[in-house]
């Protein structure tokens, strides 16, 4: 089975596509996902709403 081209630029991206930018683990980017509403479940997948999500973190964890 091929596996598909990751769009780093998609509003819609894996748990780990947003670990590996904001460098959190996998449990501290999924409660952030779920507590900003960015958390989604299609079928089996799971992905996460990058603009919600980094609006979230910006506007709730800014000193």
């Amino acid at each position: 089975m091929n596996k598909p081209n990751r769009n780093k630029s998609a509003k819609y991206q894996t748990v780990e596509q947003v670990m590996s930018d904001i460098n959190l683990c996998r449990g501290t980017v999924v409660k952030i996902a779920k507590d900003a509403g960015a958390y989604i479940h299609i079928g089996r997948a799971v992905r996460i709403d990058v603009r919600k999500f980094f609006y979230y973190v910006e506007n709730e964890y800014k000193e």
